[in-house]
């Protein structure tokens, strides 16, 4: 008798030989015991797990002799028939080879016979979805009230291919890939049943390396044993599949860690002229930086690594040298890697400049990291200072022409904001409300208003900065019949729609009736030509003069040397930046 090689002679016979697919078992299982088996099954999953070796099972269950509960006794006539693919009443068709509509007429003419030996006539279409959308037409009537005598099993891997009429006339089964220890334990079977020398870390890599294919597995344990006559080492396994070695892979990561380009470029000739494939590197990297991942992230590794004991050990030192961020960084960058090789068809260049970018890889800091820094510079920009939320950064306002020499100096984007000292609430906001009430009792002019404008605007800031930022761009119009008139230039009316939310409308109201015990109304406008009445220093939002009569002028030249410096240098050192000559005159 000529060989048969392992994925054939070691095929499940029974549904308690089928691994790693119980749900599915069980429920045939149940099924048939109820006398419930439906008409037409999907059997859908990815290659190598058991989808047609279910469905001959199921088959011979249904037409073996002794059966059906008692399951296939693998002896009678029938039983040996549908093992060996003889069998009149169980047919097997190739989808993708009579996949046309004339193939399915036929089909649909010959049901109607009963079947010559067995209970059943059973259909089992291998990749079903390649039928053309003509020939799944011609099979809907018969699918949805075949004869009694008719079962239809459908196998494939790509199950949304197959039309939805179709798939609602089924029961659907979903196989999983199996787990690398269920293949392990089912190749040391193998093993000991061959007499092979091999040892359970060589099994294991096979293992692996089928990604959750038990045919893979045994045709690849086949291929070795075939190479090495029986006895099986690592160095074996290595070779034939092509696998990196692990030796790679922790060369590469350390001299990601050491920033050494040009060993990691050394690696990559070196396994190129190995005959490796690169695509195959990176995916290993990828899976090394993964478990290196996991390692550092959690102390339970059973189930999570596939590696012996003694790689952990080795894998938790590497572990050490790198930060969770930085570990999401590589497999990041590897992965954009790969992707850019799949659609350019370019290797050794893609794999080398992202080595070269992962080794220059300064130091990744975490969001929470970041956001302390920025904390941490608030509170040091000045007194008073981390007392309100952190402004976010607006839309920068037009620059005018008389600040245009400005912008040949270095100038940060985000500045802290200016922070003041608090106003005591007992008695300066005590004094500035009696004398606003008194003033605007007697008056009601728009510049007796303008006395408690500070005050105002130092309450609207203790609750929310943004607000205050907005409203430090517009200034009292005018006062009558229980509203206030605040103008905006044109130049400003983006902090003017800002404020016309009710929820600002609301605070700025509540901090002129908590300041001056005014309940008035308030509104913003577009004064045309006009401009912010000159105020003493200490009425300005943040205690600042106001740089001119432009908005938008940038106030970081008015301010003294020393602390434009400072923030400039605070800055720089949480984001990372560095200030280069803009090539104009006057700039530094």
């Amino acid at each position: 008798m000529s060989y048969i090689v392992f994925a054939r002679k070691y095929r499940p016979q029974a549904f308690g030989e089928v691994v790693g697919q119980s749900h599915i078992t069980t429920t045939l299982e149940n099924a048939i015991a109820q006398d419930r088996v439906a008409h037409a099954y999907v059997f859908a999953g990815p290659r190598g797990i058991g989808k047609t070796t279910t469905a001959r099972i199921l088959a011979k269950v249904l037409n073996c002799e002794k059966g059906p509960n008692e399951g296939p006794c693998n002896k009678c006539p029938s039983c040996v028939e549908i093992t060996h693919g003889t069998s009149l009443d169980v047919m097997e068709i190739d989808g993708a080879s009579n996949r046309g509509i004339d193939e399915i007429r036929n089909l649909r003419d010959n049901i109607k016979f009963a079947p010559s030996k067995g209970k059943y006539k059973i259909y089992i279409i291998d990749e079903v979805h390649m039928l053309t959308q003509e020939a799944f037409n011609a099979l809907l009537k018969t699918l949805e009230e075949p004869p009694a005598h008719v079962k239809f099993i459908f196998a494939t891997t790509s199950p949304h291919k197959i039309p939805a009429t179709i798939l609602s006339r089924c029961q659907r089964f979903d196989f999983r890939r199996i787990s690398t220890k269920d293949i392990l334990d089912s190749l040391k079977r193998i093993a000991k049943s061959e007499n092979l020398s091999v040892k359970d870390e060589v099994l294991t890599l096979i293992a692996r390396h089928a990604d959750g294919s038990m045919r893979d597995a045994e045709v690849i344990l086949d291929q070795i044993t075939s190479f090495t006559r029986g006895k099986v080492d690592l160095e074996d396994v290595v070779k034939i599949l092509g696998i990196v070695d692990e030796d790679v892979l922790f060369g590469l990561s350390g001299a990601i860690k050491e920033k050494d380009a040009v060993e990691a470029l050394k690696i990559i000739d070196r396994v190129v002229n190995d005959g490796k494939d690169i695509a195959q590197v990176i995916t290993g990297l990828i899976e090394h930086f993964r478990n290196i991942s996991v390692i550092k992230v959690s102390r339970d590794l059973e189930g999570l690594l596939d590696v012996s004991s003694e790689k952990i050990g080795r894998y938790e030192e590497e572990a050490a040298k790198f930060s969770v961020e930085e570990l999401l960084y590589v497999i990041y960058t590897l992965s954009n890697t790969m992707d850019f090789i799949r659609k350019s068809g370019m290797t050794k260049v893609p794999f080398e400049t992202a080595m070269i970018r992962l080794t220059r890889m300064g130091p990744v800091i975490s969001l929470s990291e970041i956001t302390d820094r920025i904390e941490k510079l608030e509170r040091s920009s000045g007194p008073g200072a981390g007392q309100g939320p952190v402004p976010k950064i607006e839309r920068p306002a037009a620059v005018s022409p008389r600040s245009e020499s400005t912008l040949t100096r270095p100038v940060i984007q985000a500045k802290p904001p200016v922070q003041t000292p608090m106003p005591k609430p007992a008695a300066d906001a005590a004094e500035n409300k009696s004398q606003a009430q008194a003033v605007l009792r007697r008056d009601g002019t728009v510049d007796e208003v303008i006395g408690s404008w500070s005050s105002i605007s130092n309450y609207i800031k203790s609750k929310k900065m943004s607000v205050a930022l907005y409203l430090q761009n517009g200034y009292p119009v005018s006062l009558g019949s229980g509203t206030l008139t605040i103008g905006f230039p044109r130049s400003e009316n983006f902090h003017k729609e800002a404020l016309e939310t009710p929820e600002h409308k609301q605070l700025i109201e509540n901090a002129i009736r908590e300041v001056s015990g005014l309940d008035i109304k308030v509104k913003f406008v577009v004064a045309e030509g006009a401009k912010a009445p000159d105020l003493p220093r200490d009425q300005y939002l943040g205690d600042d003069p106001p740089a001119d009569d432009i908005p938008g002028t940038d106030n970081t030249a008015r301010r003294p040397e020393k602390e434009v410096e400072s923030i400039i240098k605070d800055a720089l050192e949480i984001f990372g930046g560095e200030i280069k000559d803009s090539g104009k005159a006057g700039s530094r």
